[in-house]
């Protein structure tokens, strides 16, 4: 995809400014190698699944990346929009907020986008350092989570540590590995963003914390259907895809998770209702408390 003009100006401004520290980035780069060569489907990074210590290290590297460039003046349109949302919502996770640390990340730095180009911040800050000559296996593995994207899963069952995944408006199915410690009961529908294995052998990852949804499945199924079409009438699968990533609007998702909050445990958040029927979330306007 070409890049925008918030990434260009970003770019030059970065260039001119000699704003970015690649000595700190080049290191970050060695780490990723070691990392990515190190990759055993048995043995565990720093305490954590190798598969959760690889997207963490990327995850690291993407925020110190984006951090540093949005700095610069010619980003402050992101930097504006985050900060304002990081405010409101203050992503602490429950009980302080439903919106835990790594959605709204996900959300502000991969989802979030900005101008006729949906530019966003994340993609503007591997873009950029890719011109700067930043190791491209660290680039490539920014960029799959800067292009990942939430969707609608449902547990399928359970392997040694790991819970299967099965998207149903895609068909794709997946085994992962779940940091927050929900494996989730067969039948549970998430709201998560799902990130693929990081070598042959080892499974994917669940990223967030999982959104756990309690309205019914059929509930779901008639939003999908309703709202699809206002995206794509000819393509639901193309549909689906744009609608997981950016919603209808900015704020959209979050402000699903943050109105559709309704318990939690420690590792995971329930919501309950639909993101366009306002009376069936907690928080949301209309909603019945008899």
């Amino acid at each position: 995809m070409p890049r925008g003009p918030i990434t260009d100006n970003v770019l030059r401004a970065v260039k001119r400014l000699k704003a970015v520290n690649l000595a700190a980035y080049r290191a970050g780069a060695r780490r990723a190698q070691e990392l990515q060569a190190n990759l055993r489907a048995t043995e565990h990074v720093d305490g954590l699944h190798p598969t959760h210590a690889y997207w963490s290290f990327v995850q690291h590297q993407l925020s110190f990346f984006s951090e540093a460039l949005l700095a610069v003046e010619e980003a402050s349109r992101f930097r504006r929009l985050i900060e304002a949302a990081e405010e409101e919502y203050v992503p602490q996770g429950p009980p302080i907020s439903p919106l835990t640390g790594t959605y709204f990340f996900g959300w502000a730095y991969c989802d979030l986008a900005v101008g006729l180009a949906k530019e966003r911040a994340g993609a503007c800050a591997v873009d950029v350092v890719a011109e700067l000559g930043v190791d491209p296996a660290l680039v490539t593995a920014m960029r799959a989570l800067v292009d990942s994207r939430m969707g609608l899963w449902t547990v399928m069952g359970h392997a040694a540590g790991t819970t299967i995944l099965r998207e149903e408006v895609t068909g794709d199915t997946v085994e992962c590995v779940v940091p927050a410690g929900h494996p989730g009961g067969v039948g549970e529908r998430w709201f998560v963003r799902v990130l693929p294995s990081p070598r042959e052998g080892l499974p994917g990852l669940v990223f967030n914390t999982p959104y756990v949804l309690v309205s019914p499945v059929a509930e779901w199924e008639a939003y999908l259907s309703r709202t699809l079409p206002k995206l794509d009438a000819k393509r639901p699968d193309r549909a689906y895809l744009t609608l997981m990533k950016h919603g209808l609007s900015t704020r959209y998702w979050p402000e699903f998770v943050f109105e559709g909050y309704l318990n939690h445990t420690g590792g995971c958040v329930y919501l309950l209702g639909l993101p366009d029927v306002d009376g069936s979330r907690p928080h949301g306007k209309g909603f019945d408390v008899s």
